[in-house]
């Protein structure tokens, strides 16, 4: 192609475009050589504090010196456009190889790899630099399988807080460390265990939480079981300790500099391999899995929950508890006595829920069923004695079932109202309003939504309440009224938001601020919570099972066990002091 002008270069080819911009071969005027030019949106170059942000973290990645690192020449802003000067590399992309190859690349190869973006990574740590986006396709290997980590213009330093655009997510999801998902702080382990997700991948030719949804992903490396290499291939057997210490769930417990993940990849590679004996012939049969991480994916349903069935029922195993038999780990004898005897009876507690309501409760990439919701009930089982057995349903059939006794509770996200305690208890335990998305470089919101498309969930209160209410003021105002589209459930409400087919959505606020945390800036707030109300768990009126489940989540908020189960969600804004019954507050 002819070379454009961009100031005093002339970009001969596009070589690569991605969501922080495209990267081009270039021809540099003043210095007479060719460089690998990225040029940012023009977008960024408008948010003065990254702008800001950007010239710093490049020039300090500029003084990296290792030969692994892609050398950079200069940045700075041509016509609205930041751009990244760099030594143009003449090789093969890591991320492309594994898509074409789609199998393994093989135990020495992958080492090779490891030890060379290992050393890069460490020389950029030593500067409290963080790259924050390792994966294969930021890795290139030039002849002799010479290899250099590249892309190091999106890093930042180290304890630096947060992004600077509401919303946006830098990196892939499929090689981010749970912190990064937690809004824990992100350090120098974070792109340990990056590279340990690439490690896996190049030794096993599939990433280690393969998923068809962005909730499924992030709910791989919070809660999900670390993979094993010798589950795809027993050879490998030997990685499944490096795998499992490089990708643990907490930064202290993996690897503290990328150089001991590399050395303790290489003792794997050269350790002797353990083939079948002949007096054996269980000798290479695949080992047993690991219990899944205790606490993420909660001990009830993770080792009960048998298969989904139908339409989402899950089946359980015969659970009644015997009389005078001890009761399971986990629960107190004196809260566990004040379950009704009906229900203490069966040994379990039948659960109304409605998926996906991300994070509340969703399904991961193994098909269980995750999120605050979740794992809070599963603690409140615990203590209770009882094994959780969940049924989805729709919405609006929960609080009918828990009515005539088909669920014994309701438990997804139901704001506890006046007009719901007409027909049920509520044990409250947790504090959530409403809040609003949409795409950047939109500026409506819940006050100026008037003629627009406004997406939301079926039967939620901004489907019943709140929108026909604002609908009605826009009206009354001889303005056009807000249409509301209504979709069976949350990701399709999110989906098309993203897809433009809808101006908005209004959901509540930790659903909101799930779904713009995932969406990598393709929504950010519209407006600020709104209507704050309590959740409640929704229980048959008169039932004793209200003050069971009350003393359950008590003594757990007492604990300090479910201050960490909100913290592990993200919805630790709206923490309770204290459980109540019937707490509504409209």
């Amino acid at each position: 192609m002819n070379a454009t002008p961009f100031g005093h270069y002339r970009l001969q080819k596009l070589i690569g475009r991605g969501g922080m911009g495209e990267v081009y071969q270039a021809y540099d005027t003043k210095t007479d050589r060719v460089v690998a030019l990225k040029v940012l949106p023009h977008s960024m170059a408008q948010d003065e504090t990254f702008q800001a942000r950007f010239r710093r973290e490049s020039q300090a990645a500029a003084g990296i010196n290792d030969p692994h690192v892609v050398p950079i020449h200069g940045y700075g802003e041509i016509d609205g456009r930041l751009y990244l000067d760099m030594r143009l590399i003449e090789g093969r992309n890591l991320g492309t190889m594994l898509q074409e190859t789609e199998k393994p690349l093989g135990a020495a190869f992958a080492v090779t790899v490891v030890e060379q973006v290992a050393n890069g990574l460490d020389a950029a740590h030593k500067l409290d630099l963080i790259h924050r986006d390792i994966k294969p396709s930021n890795i290139l290997i030039t002849g002799r399988d010479f290899v250099y980590l590249i892309d190091f213009g999106l890093a930042r330093t180290a304890g630096e807080k947060g992004l600077t655009t509401a919303g946006s997510t830098l990196g892939t999801l499929a090689y981010m460390a749970p912190e990064r998902f937690e809004g824990g702080e992100v350090d120098a382990r974070s792109d340990i265990y990056a590279l340990t997700c690439v490690l896996y991948e190049c030794l096993t030719g599939s990433r280690p939480y393969p998923a068809d949804s962005l909730e499924q992903q992030i709910a791989g490396h919070m809660v999900s079981e670390i993979p094993r290499p010798s589950d795809t291939d027993p050879r490998l057997a030997a990685f499944d300790e490096v795998i499992a210490k490089g990708m643990a769930k907490k930064p202290d417990k993996r690897y503290q500099s990328a150089g001991e993940l590399a050395q303790a990849a290489k003792r794997a590679l050269n350790a002797p391999v353990r083939r079948p004996g002949r007096t054996s012939r269980h000798a290479a049969a695949r080992p047993d899995r690991k219990k899944p991480h205790k606490g993420l994916l909660a001990a009830g349903a993770a080792v009960l929950v048998a298969a989904l069935v139908g339409i989402g029922l899950w089946v359980w195993a015969p659970w009644r508890h015997d009389a005078g038999a001890p009761l399971p780990d986990g629960a107190v004898e004196a809260i566990a006595a004040t379950v009704p005897a009906d229900i203490r009876g069966t040994g379990r507690l039948v659960i109304g829920v409605n998926v996906p309501y991300a994070p509340m409760e969703f399904k991961n990439a193994d098909g269980q069923l995750v999120g605050f919701d979740v794992e809070l009930m599963d603690a409140v089982t615990r203590v209770l004695g009882l094994v959780p057995d969940y049924r989805n349903t729709t919405f609006d059939a929960i609080l009918p079932s828990v009515v005539d006794g088909t669920f014994d509770v309701g438990m997804s996200s139901v704001t506890d109202t006046r007009e719901r305690e007409e027909l049920v208890d509520f044990v409250t335990y947790l504090e959530a309003g409403t809040q609003w998305a949409r795409r950047p470089g939109t500026a409506l919101g819940p006050a100026s939504a008037c003629g627009l498309k406004v997406g939301v969930a079926e039967a939620t209160l901004q489907a019943t309440e709140e929108l026909p209410a604002k609908s009605d003021q826009c009206t009354a105002a001889g303005m056009e009224p807000i249409e509301m589209v209504v979709f069976k459930n949350q990701d399709e409400v999110t989906t098309a938001l993203i897809k433009g087919e809808v101006d908005a959505m209004s959901a509540d606020s930790p659903v909101t601020g799930f779904a713009i945390k995932l969406s990598r800036g393709e929504l950010v707030p519209a407006g600020d919570v709104f209507d704050s109300a309590p959740y409640g768990w929704p229980v048959a009126k008169g039932s004793g099972l209200t003050e069971s489940l009350r003393l359950a989540l008590e003594h757990l908020i007492e604990s300090g066990d479910y201050r960490a189960i909100a913290t592990m969600w993200g919805v630790e804004r709206g923490m309770i002091d204290k459980p109540a019954v019937n707490g509504a507050t409209r």
